[in-house]
């Protein structure tokens, strides 16, 4: 459980915790910006709403994740899941926060998120570390342009022509089209849904009074 009292015997200050938990006020905002991204919705536009929904999605999976850990798994093991080794380590390309929960989810209920579950929360975590890590060229859209072509010069020499007014074969759209307000109204659902089946697991059903699922 959380640590509420630290004391030693050698004269220094015992230290009494008190904790605040931000699971709700992230999860509050993420469901705010996830309804005013959805009503300011534009294709092709890009809305500060669909981030902030986003983010504060992943923020309160994380901060559940973290926070569910310290009641349940050991003091003296909880560096070891923080760093998903020895007895928890992560599948293979199994992201940290999707491994966290379905350790917790095992350990506690002996219950398997479902294949569903575990990839909307792959999808919400790539999102998240999209925004939070983003690259300019390997998140541009792209045209997907005929090939260069080569005109034999004689002599063994070539001559290789790009034609910039060419029709594209395909468009691949940019990752920041992801970005919607589907997108931020996905991300609310999904983290609102996990938190909501621990606590049915647990016997509460509704953990999250007045929130719902956005529809």
């Amino acid at each position: 459980m959380p640590t509420v009292y630290e004391a030693k015997i050698d004269g220094s200050n015992a230290v009494r915790y008190f904790h605040f938990s931000l699971i709700r006020f992230y999860l509050d905002q993420a469901y705010e910006h996830a309804i005013k991204s959805k009503e300011d919705d534009k294709e092709g536009r890009l809305l500060a709403s669909s981030v902030i929904a986003i983010m504060f999605s992943a923020m309160a999976l994380e901060a559940f994740a973290n926070e569910i850990s310290e009641d349940l798994i050991p003091k003296e093991e909880l560096n070891d899941f923080v760093r998903l080794r020895k007895a928890y380590k992560q599948i293979e390309q199994e992201s940290s926060l999707a491994a966290k929960l379905r350790i917790l989810f095992e350990r506690r209920h002996n219950h398997s998120l479902g294949e569903t579950q575990l990839n909307d929360i792959e999808n919400l975590v790539s999102l998240r570390n999209n925004l939070v890590h983003y690259k300019l060229s390997e998140l541009a859209g792209r045209y997907i342009m005929p090939p260069a072509k080569q005109t034999n010069l004689g002599n063994g020499q070539f001559m290789t022509t790009l034609d910039f007014t060419l029709m594209p074969v395909r468009i691949e759209p940019p990752f920041i089209q992801q970005v919607s307000g589907d997108a931020a109204v996905n991300c609310f659902n999904i983290a609102l849904l996990i938190i909501n089946a621990w606590g049915n697991l647990s016997g509460e059903l509704d953990n999250v009074p007045g929130l719902e699922v956005i529809a």
